[in-house]
């Protein structure tokens, strides 16, 4: 007999005498976070138990923060501790399915996003109860003074609680939605697509309103600041403060477990010390060190220069209630902030892309007045097309050459194509352009916020949307007005070789925001750093640290320079992964021990536990939907529980909204229905020019029928209904040739032609492109592009390929790895 497994997405049934009740297996989430100074170690214990009677696998997507420097993961099964070990992210899933085959119990944590992870436990026995240990390292995050005059500065501390449900856009590669459609876990639509191959990794099933999983949360967290701690906070959570001397002690109050909303610890810290804080460390891959540099630099409130702001603001489904109300909140205070000699304008999105006005407007009292009646107006609803806005904005016109350009993004961030976004940006903006970033909400997307104003040189910060706005705004407005330290400049003095700096080109910096620079000296050699820059007013600012590598220094700082460097190289990846980038991540992350997208831990018993031919259960583990997201919002106007999206469309009118729309006509292209099956008319606009609250009606089959909607509401920029749009790339035939295919045979390499024949590129490229890439399962997956031996380099040839190739399915059967070069002549 072979072992079956049945897979399930959460909101299993246990049979009991009296009835059937739900069971889930992640029961527990405990946090212990130790603050030194500037760092936090933080060490996290899932529980898992198993509640049947058949072997359990259960797999849980979950968030850790999106900067944390994850070194080390441990399985606990009573008294015994197995250890997890760092390896390739592709060897450890193939140790990992071969230990679950064998009998054996084994953990494999994987990352998905610098801030989404999954935790897999496979052969849990049942009753079982297992404990997985996962443990980082966090920089904390300044935020700043509260005030001008203040001597000190506040700290915060975050840890993540729930993945928000993640919008993806894209052309369908194949069905492979995770919900099962219980009404514990409505099935949640998030299919791979070209453009996010990997969004089925993305979001776990949402229970829907009034339903709990069981699962709660405990925090404990230990602040040894070095200095006198003046307040401690939380906007957040209700929380208890535990004095011990020197160290404050905090833990959740007892009515506050529910891990559905970021937690936010804030503490103020008193005197000048904040102001420079120096860490070194000395070990076998030489020394480390982190500087984080607060310039005590004075500037005057009345020296600013006039601004042209331009707010983008996110109006998709997600925002519905809360969020968008304290996004338009934030706009008020944000247009009503705005100097007299400022200019601006505001742009919103969600399915489309509307505007106040084609040009920047003069800050006059009336056009205050016209710009908070449309950001009062504004309603929430359709999917998060983030790539349209940020097109919007970037393009936006400029009247003005002589004033400073500020975009003001708004946002959830609940998207899965954030590095299409981040791609866009880093492409895009204008030297003279900075970009700034807001979150409102329990469990915004950090990383997609925290990256977006890192690449637009700009301050991100993350507002609940019920917390207050006044300090918030004040606060930027101090920032955005005043960049104290411009052009600055690293040197060092000493033997040896030059140190290596994370970042390496130092951004401007803002009033109240320090500058963390991360190093590492192979030979260990003591040096000074000169750190320099011109303060507001033209002076010059310098500033010299005498380096000290010591071999009793904080082993952390090494982490998070490794950490720096995987990020710096990320960066450089954006549009696609590249041979020698995925190379050197791998070799940071083995050689530093850390988590990455392209390796894993993975754990695994020494003995058999469990008969690896009887069946099995696996279970993906459902997560509480965020506090203060719209169920409604995000899902639209369907029922919490939909079994067959596909078959049991019915035939008749049924009113949808624009994102259960769009959702359902990607299932149609991926499936056998045809467009030609519905008469698809557009009614009931709420708003003239606007589809982003209007409903959709499906009709039966009309004698004609027409054309389907404009293509405002295609799921991404370049593809409406899975045909190439015009706009992008003109009709040339066969403009790819196959010149090699090491991994596929002759009908192989005639079916992938055939495929790569239906793209359309512009003219007036050629050039050879190298891509290696796996195939299992029926599928194309670790699409990586070897630049250094591809002739052709254009950015947009080189994504309309690799997208193609994500959507070719090749035999399930096959099970390859693949070096495809193509040569291209348009």
């Amino acid at each position: 007999m072979t072992q079956t497994t049945e897979r399930q997405s959460g909101g299993l049934y246990v049979q009991t005498a009296e009835r059937q009740q739900l069971a889930f297996p992640l029961k527990h989430t405990t946090v212990q976070a130790k603050i030194a100074g500037n760092l936090a170690r933080v060490e996290v214990t899932q529980s898992f138990e198993n509640p049947f009677t058949t072997t359990l696998e259960a797999v849980y997507i979950f968030p850790l923060p999106d900067e944390a420097a994850v070194d080390d993961m441990l399985i606990r099964i009573g008294d015994r501790t197995i250890q997890g070990s760092i390896k390739k992210r592709q060897e450890a899933q193939q140790i990992y399915e071969q230990a679950k085959r064998q009998g054996r119990t084994a953990g494999l944590l994987e990352q998905e996003r610098d801030n989404i992870f999954t935790q897999s436990l496979a052969n849990i026995k049942p009753g079982e109860q297992i404990n997985v240990v996962i443990c980082y390292t966090e920089s904390l995050k300044f935020t700043g003074a509260t005030a001008p005059e203040s001597l000190g500065g506040s700290y915060e501390f975050a840890f993540p609680m729930v993945v928000g449900p993640r919008y993806v856009p894209g052309n369908l590669i194949e069905e492979n939605a995770i919900g099962s459609g219980s009404a514990a876990a409505p099935m949640m639509l998030n299919q791979d697509t070209d453009l996010v191959p990997d969004a089925s990794r993305l979001n776990a099933p949402i229970l829907p309103p009034g339903t709990r999983s069981g699962h709660d949360i405990s925090v404990t967290v230990e602040i040894n600041a070095g200095v006198a701690i003046q307040e401690i906070h939380s906007p957040s959570h209700q929380i208890q403060i535990i004095p011990q001397g020197a160290i404050a002690q905090i833990k959740l109050a007892g009515g506050d477990t529910i891990p559905n909303k970021d937690l936010i610890l804030r503490y103020q810290v008193s005197g000048a010390e904040t102001q420079t804080t120096v860490l070194t460390e000395a070990g076998d891959r030489g020394g480390h060190f982190a500087v984080y540099l607060i310039p005590a630099i004075q500037y005057r409130l009345d020296q600013m220069v006039p601004k042209d702001v331009v707010f983008l603001i996110d109006t998709s489904g997600s925002q519905a209630g809360a969020p968008l109300a304290q996004c338009q909140e934030l706009m008020r205070r944000f247009i009503q902030g705005l100097n007299p000699d400022d200019t601006f304008s505001i742009i919103d999105f969600s399915d489309t892309t509307q505007q106040l006005s084609p040009v920047p407007l003069p800050n006059t009292p009336q056009n205050q007045q016209q710009a908070i009646r449309y950001v009062n107006r504004l309603t929430a609803g359709g999917g998060t097309e983030m790539l349209r806005g940020i097109r919007a904005v970037l393009n936006f016109p400029v009247t003005d050459p002589g004033r400073l350009r500020s975009i003001v993004l708004l946002t959830d961030g609940y998207i899965g194509n954030e590095n299409q976004i981040l791609a866009e940006v880093q492409r895009h903006l204008q030297p003279s352009t900075r970009l700034y970033s807001f979150g409102a909400g329990s469990s915004v997307n950090r990383f997609l916020l925290n990256r977006v104003a890192e690449i637009g040189r700009g301050i991100s910060r993350v507002i609940r949307h019920d917390e207050p706005t006044d300090q918030v705004t004040e606060q930027f407005f101090r920032q955005i007005n005043n960049p104290v330290l411009t052009n600055i400049q690293l040197q060092w003095e000493g033997a040896g070789s030059e140190p290596i700096f994370y970042p390496s080109a130092p951004p401007d910096l803002f009033a109240e925001q320090p500058l963390v620079l991360f190093g590492r000296k192979e030979d260990k050699h003591s040096g000074k750093l000169h750190i320099s820059g011109i303060a507001a007013g033209g002076k010059r600012y310098q500033q010299t640290f005498q380096l000290e590598f010591a071999e009793a220094g904080n082993p952390a700082i090494a982490q998070l320079w490794g950490r720096a460097r995987i990020k710096n190289l990320m960066n450089q990846m954006l549009s696609g992964d590249t041979k020698a980038g995925v190379e050197a991540v791998t070799d940071t992350a083995l050689a530093y021990q850390l988590l990455s997208q392209y390796t894993a831990f993975v754990a695994v018993s020494d003995e058999v536990r469990v008969d690896a031919t009887e069946a099995s259960v696996s279970v993906q583990v459902p997560v509480e939907m965020p506090e203060g997201v719209s169920y409604e919002g995000v899902f639209g106007n369907v029922a919490y529980s939909v079994p067959d999206p596909v078959t049991q469309i019915p035939i008749g009118e049924v009113s949808l909204s624009v994102r259960a729309y769009n959702r359902m006509r990607r299932q149609m292209l991926a499936s056998d229905i045809s467009s030609e099956e519905f008469d698809v008319t557009l009614i009931s606009p709420s708003m003239a020019g606007s589809v982003a609250d209007a409903d959709f009606s499906l009709a039966p089959p009309a004698m004609s029928p027409p054309a389907m909607p404009s293509p405002k509401l295609a799921d991404d920029e370049e593809f409406d209904l899975g045909v190439a749009s015009q706009k992008s790339f003109g009709s040339i035939s066969e403009p790819l040739q196959i010149v090699q295919a090491t991994g596929l045979d002759a009908n192989g390499i005639a079916l992938l032609t055939q495929h790569l024949q239906s793209i359309q590129l512009s003219p007036g490229f050629s050039g050879d492109i190298v891509f290696e890439f796996q195939i299992s399962k029926g599928r194309v997956r670790q699409i990586v592009l070897n630049e250094s031996v591809s002739s052709l380099k254009e950015q947009t040839v080189i994504e309309a390929v690799r997208r193609s190739l994500q959507t070719w399915r090749p035999s399930q059967e096959l099970t390859a790895t693949v070096h495809l070069t193509l040569r291209v002549q348009s």
